[in-house]
């Protein structure tokens, strides 16, 4: 795709590359449904302004007819085609059909056809035959009819319904069934075109007539030297009044009704031109492709045109409507009527950086080497570092209201100048370089610099503002200020921001801004903000603007003006200011990296950017296999058609579905806005990818409708859009009375299941119930005989012991020790018999044997012993481990205090709650401040481990003197 680089029309073309089928276009039209239809010798295409679908008519014209010479809308919304080799093809629908002429004049490609109001259809053949078709019948109009042989005619249609014919030098109109001859242009190479105003435009031999039945044929213009012999081979008058006229080697020209201009376009061979509903002129050519024209909202002005150098860095306007420039290498320019000049005579000297002019018609320059440079009345003034000048090199000026001279630059100072003196404004050292300067409606100086500060000069002093802003470090490129008193600010990266009675708020591309990157501001006084960015020129509404810097919510609509304008590439300038400006007579400039962009806000408030384009719904391809499509007119083999279509149900099976489908915008596509959802499965609209279609997979079963909508620049939508409802069949198992089936068996399994778990756990417990039961019994089984047989042979022991100690003389000693350790043994065994006894299981049993032992054993050694236990007992059972280990550490601890502890009283106490029982043993002996590294120390860590063991918890507290605290706690659910 290429485009021409004319100031007044830019020319899009497409070719091959981007899906024309073939560069040689000989015909096109449009349909009433607004789709671009095209014509190539490889076949048909229909265009959207982004894709070329080819359509294939050899079903209809035979396998010989692919290539189509001429198109022509129908009446009813179909589609006339005449192939390459007279084959021609009515396309409308369900109802298209071919018909051949049988005339063998009908060899040679058609050049124009009309549509009569009797339905007849009028055909000119570039071999110079001229026919009528009706009911597949050719009538050849020759001179029979009144009309001389030649071999080239022409046809048109005026806006009065009458035919008029041109052949061999004359031009005649057709009635009632004759051929009356009215004017000889002059010239056998005859081109005829409708003339909006009645009767036709008539291009002979590059002289432009204007004739109707009536009156006399007027000359209005001829072709300009060098083309004035070229051979007219297509004309079009536009609804501007516009007469263009392409012809077969000499390119393309437009008579605007006093002059005829010559339009660049891709190839200088025309075979068509066609204006569209938007105001486009497409251009076919033998070779170079299709190519788009539009008036240019923009142009640029560079070393091609004119301008003495390539970029600008600098620019103002001064007071008498000349513009003056500096370039980025140094040099100063100034336009005036005749055009650009350097500025050479008279220079003081150095590299200038930027310019600005004052209301005194005045001209300021800063320079890279301590030179501020003043023109006026023809001369120039000079002030250097000498005079007082500390700013170099010089990047911003600004000339106030006041009439002083605002200068910044590189460096931690700011100068205004006054009176012939400069005022400096210290800075902070971290400032580097002051960007942009503004002056608000309030009259108030701003300072925006590469390191993010935003600065307000009150009192000869700078304010630092940058926390209004959020107090970010944000690179400041641009100030805009606005007659609300608000002040616009663009950065680097963190899109526009807007400052106002100390509210800020900002917008970024998350909201619609097309770049982050806003190096130029330009309110239009249209309603419109144009701004410069790293990626191109854009603009957005001003109202939007401000309502999304103050809600946080709202977004912005940006239409960019890139290669659908030729302005591919722009890159805005920021290094030095001013360097954007709105001229007296409306126009935006600005100054980019490559050229200077001139914007006509005027000629870009298009029809195609207030207008929401059409949407349609191309395709419906299903598993890869296309279900439904849109043809308009042509014929879909046997497909849904989109027009009418009829609900679509999915297989459960299905892997995916797509939605192919597109916005008519011929003018701009790049900036149509479309999104899509999916009713059934989206809540909210989505952007539509740049393929412009949508994919489904694996939908669950369910009612669908998807819809397509469109939006322009300015954020009008076309909210009917496109629609297509379809639904998806459920797999057996996800039917409703399969799943309430399956839902009974589940429920009837479970309660079986349920049922058979319980059973069988209720088995486990009377099976582990009988269990316990037989140990019971076989450890009641163990203490009764340990009791009967084991205590009866140990209290004969005692009783023999004490007969020998009736007498004295025998083995008195040894007696005394039988007897000692006989009693023992009892107890020991009395205790053993405790512990397995199941009976004891109970934590009632526990406190009662552990208080008498206690008692008992400390009353023997002498020891008072102060017993604290509950009156009442809960029912709870204590396990036999749990039993066994509480006792031995009670033991163990009364043995201690009696073997070591040399007291006189211990305290015994038990207390009891829900979850645990706790003992408290102390004692008024001696105590120790280290534990003991003895057998008394086996002991403690014994008496640790076992209430370890069976969960609970062991504490040990005693001190020198002050006697010894034992507490053991244990579980009583364990």
């Amino acid at each position: 795709m290429a485009g021409s680089t004319n100031l007044n029309w830019f020319a899009r073309s497409w070719q091959t590359a981007e899906g024309l089928p073939n560069n040689r276009v000989d015909s096109l039209a449009q349909t009433p449904d607004g789709f671009l239809w095209v014509a190539t010798p490889r076949g048909l295409a229909r265009f959207d302004g982004v894709t070329f679908d080819e359509i294939s008519l050899t079903n209809y014209a035979g396998q010989g007819n692919r290539g189509v010479a001429a198109l022509l809308p129908g009446r009813e919304g179909g589609l006339w085609v005449e192939m390459d080799r007279g084959a021609v093809v009515d396309l409308n629908g369900n109802k298209t059909f071919a018909v051949r002429p049988a005339n063998a004049h009908m060899d040679s490609a058609a050049q124009t056809m009309i549509e009569w109001g009797d339905g007849r259809l009028w055909i000119s053949y570039l071999g110079g035959a001229i026919c009528s078709l009706k009911g597949g019948k050719a009538t050849v109009i020759g001179w029979q009819l009144g009309l001389p042989w030649a071999p080239v005619g022409s046809i048109a249609k005026d806006s009065k319904g009458r035919l008029w014919l041109a052949r061999a030098g004359e031009v005649g109109i057709f009635h009632h069934g004759k051929v009356q001859l009215l004017a000889q242009p002059g010239n056998r190479s005859i081109r005829l075109a409708r003339a909006r105003a009645g009767g036709v435009w008539i291009c002979a031999g590059g002289r432009l007539f204007h004739f109707d039945e009536g009156a006399p044929m007027e000359l209005k213009g001829t072709l300009p030297a060098g083309d004035s012999h070229a051979e007219a081979s297509a004309m079009l008058e536009d609804r501007r009044g516009n007469v263009w006229v392409g012809t077969a080697y000499n390119g393309l020209f437009r008579f605007d009704g006093s002059r005829f201009e010559k339009i660049p376009v891709s190839y200088p061979e025309i075979s068509c031109l066609l204006e569209d509903n938007e105001g486009n002129i497409w251009v076919g050519t033998h070779g170079g492709g299709l190519d788009r024209l539009r008036p240019r909202a923009m142009s640029l002005e560079n070393a091609q045109n004119g301008l003495p150098f390539e970029a600008v860095q600098s620019l103002c306007e001064d007071a008498g409507g000349d513009f003056w420039a500096v370039t980025d290498n140094g040099l100063l320019a100034r336009r005036g009527l005749d055009g650009w000049q350097t500025i050479y005579a008279g220079w003081p000297g150095g590299r200038a950086t930027c310019v600005a002019s004052d209301k005194k018609g005045g001209i300021w320059i800063g320079t890279r080497n301590y030179h501020l440079i003043h023109f006026q009345g023809g001369r120039f003034d000079a002030w250097n570092r000498k005079d007082g000048l500390g700013v170099s090199p010089i990047a911003a000026l600004m000339a106030a209201s006041n009439d002083d001279l605002w200068i910044g630059g590189y460096g931690h100072e700011l100068q205004f100048f006054r009176d012939g003196h400069f005022h400096t404004v210290p800075l902070r050292e971290n400032t580097h370089t002051v960007r942009a300067i503004a002056q608000d409606a309030a009259g108030k100086i701003w300072i925006g610099t590469s390191r993010g500060l935003l600065l307000e000069i009150a009192g000869g002093k700078a304010i630092d503002r940058t926390e209004k802003i959020s107090g970010a470090i944000r690179s400041i490129r641009s100030l805009r200020a606005a007659p609300d008193g608000s002040l616009w600010i663009g950065y680097a990266g963190f899109g526009l921001g807007r400052l106002k009675s100390g509210h800020f708020g900002h917008v970024t591309t998350a909201r619609g801004l097309f770049d982050n990157y806003i190096s130029e501001i330009v309110p239009d006084g249209r309603g419109w903000i144009w701004l410069g960015s790293d990626h191109g020129i854009f603009k957005a509404r001003e109202r939007e603007l401000i309502a999304a810097t103050e809600n946080p919510n709202m977004r912005v609509r940006s239409i960019h003006y890139g290669r659908g304008e030729g302005l591919a590439g722009l890159e805005a300038n920021f290094d030095f200011s001013p360097r954007a400006v709105l001229s007296r007579d409306g126009r935006v400039w600005m100054s980019t990296q490559s050229a200077l962009v001139v914007i006509d806000p005027e000629k870009s408030d298009s029809n195609s950017h207030s207008r929401p384009p059409p949407v349609f719904l191309k395709r419906v391809i299903v598993d890869g296999k296309t279900v439904a499509a849109y043809g308009g007119p042509a014929p879909l083999g046997g497909v849904m058609d989109l027009r009418k279509p009829s609900p679509l149900r999915l297989p459960p099976n299905h892997r995916d579905i797509e939605f192919d489908f597109t916005a008519l915008n011929f003018s701009a596509p790049e900036n149509a806005r479309l999104q899509y959802r999916l009713d059934g499965l989206d809540g909210n609209w989505i952007d539509a990818n740049p393929e412009r279609a949508a994919n489904f997979s694996r939908l669950p079963p369910g009612q669908y409708r998807f819809r397509a909508r469109a939006g322009n620049g300015e954020g009008a939508w076309n909210e009917n859009g496109a629609s297509f409802a379809f639904s998806v069949t459920p797999f057996l198992w996800q039917r409703w009375w399969f799943r309430s089936a399956a839902l009974v068996a589940f429920a009837a399994i479970v309660i079986v299941a349920v049922r058979y778990i319980s059973f069988r756990r209720l088995r486990w417990r009377l099976r582990a119930l009988e269990q316990q039961a037989a140990l019971d019994k076989e450890r009641a089984r163990i203490a009764r005989d340990l009791h009967d047989d084991l205590g009866s042979h140990l209290t004969e022991i005692v009783l023999l012991s004490d007969l020998m100690l009736d007498d004295p003389d025998k083995s008195n000693h040894s007696a005394r020790r039988v007897s000692e350790t006989a009693r023992q043994v009892i107890k020991t065994l009395d205790e053993t018999v405790w512990a397995v006894n199941p009976r004891n299981d109970t934590l009632a049993h526990l406190i009662d044997y552990i208080g008498q032992f206690a008692v008992e054993f400390l009353r023997m050694a002498g020891i008072s012993c102060q017993m604290d236990a509950p009156l009442r007992v809960p029912e709870k059972m204590v396990s036999t481990e749990v039993r066994h280990n509480l006792f031995l550490v009670v033991k163990e601890a009364l043995n201690n205090i009696v073997t070591h502890a040399n007291a006189t009283e211990v305290s015994l106490k038990i207390t009891i709650n829900e979850s645990d029982a706790r003992i408290a043993i102390e004692d008024n002996g001696r105590g120790f401040a280290l534990a003991p590294n003895n057998g008394s120390a086996d002991g403690l860590r014994n008496m640790r481990r076992r209430i370890e063991e069976i969960g609970g918890e062991f504490d040990l507290q005693s001190r020198p003197a002050t006697g010894t605290r034992i507490t053991v706690t244990a579980r009583l659910n364990q």
